[in-house]
This record gives C-alpha cells, structure tokens and sequence, in this order.
C-alpha cells in the first residue's frame, strides 16, 4: 500500500463522521442556570432554620475545566450545623448518564445529585449496533422534549434515582454529617 492509498482511505473515512455541532456556550449557560436553580432548592429547604440562625450557608467559588464548556467558575457552598460542615460541590455538566452532578460531601461521606429527565428511575443509556453490511435498525422514535430536574443518586451497584424533596435532602445532610 502507498501513501496515497491510506490518503484516500483516510479521506473516506473521515468523510463519513458527521459528528452534531454543539452550541457549547448554549450548553455552559443552561449548566449554570441548572446551578443556581439548585443552590435555590437548597436554600428554600433550609430557609427556617437559616432564619432561627441554626444552619448558616456559605459560598465560595471553584474552576471546572471541561471538554467543549472550557474552564468557568462555579459556586460553592459550605452548610454548616454546629461543628458540622457540609460541601456542596458541583463536578461538572459533562457527566455519564446525567445533565450534571453535584456531590455533597461530609464528615461521613458523599452523597450525589444528578440533574436527569423528570421521568427517570435509574440510569438509561442505550447505543443501536449493527453488523457492518446488515441493514441498520429503524430510527428510534424522535426524543421528547426532557424537564430536567435535580435528583439524589444512590450508590451503585444498583442505582436509582430518588426524589429531591425536603425529607430526602434532610436524610441526605444527615446521612454524610454522621447524624
């Protein structure tokens, strides 16, 4: 084989990728405001007993560098219970399975929130394959349009997604506070 033979294989093949254009900018700012509606979730649940002065929250500003959104900065925040402090920490938009993740971090451990479809129970993923010279599946029908939504992810093996409600954000600070 010469070099002008894997030219033109490469050229061929490189011809058949047609990869989508991603607005990434469109993506960062739908990421952040996901964020910000988050961190207000947050405070709405805490918000008595931020008023009786028992819970205090704080934010703090941390870099994400990811492929495609570029670095940007995002919001931190410290809950803090008497001697406990808790972290919220965002991980990132581009995330397997998930819009993105946010993870709260204790004294005990970690517990994940996910930003996924409204409708979704557990982790979903699925990739149509076929044998190269075999007609290719039908399309799936189209995609419906997604509410994200912001949920708590179990641990593996067997994930699942629960509810983010008062009472499970509540078991969540005190399940990684050892309360």
């Amino acid at each position: 084989m010469t070099n002008k033979e894997f030219d033109d294989f490469v050229a061929r093949q490189t011809s058949k990728v047609k990869s989508p254009k991603v607005d990434w900018k469109k993506q960062r700012k739908e990421w952040l405001k996901h964020l910000s509606d988050f961190y207000q979730q947050v405070e709405e649940f805490l918000s008595d007993y931020v008023a009786k002065g028992q819970i205090s929250i704080n934010y703090g500003v941390k870099s994400i560098i990811e492929e495609g959104l570029g670095e940007y900065q995002v919001n931190t925040a410290i809950i803090k219970i008497g001697p406990s402090e808790i972290k919220l920490e965002p991980i990132g938009a581009n995330v397997i399975g998930a819009k993105g993740r946010v993870d709260m971090n204790g004294s005990n451990g970690t517990v994940k929130f996910v930003l996924v479809d409204q409708e979704a129970a557990e982790p979903r993923t699925s990739v149509p394959i076929w044998i190269r010279g075999e007609k290719p599946p039908p399309k799936l029908e189209k995609p419906k349009r997604i509410k994200w939504v912001w949920k708590i992810s179990t641990h593996p093996p067997y994930i699942r997604y629960v509810e983010l409600e008062p009472e499970s954000f509540f078991d969540s600070v005190m399940e990684v506070a050892n309360g």
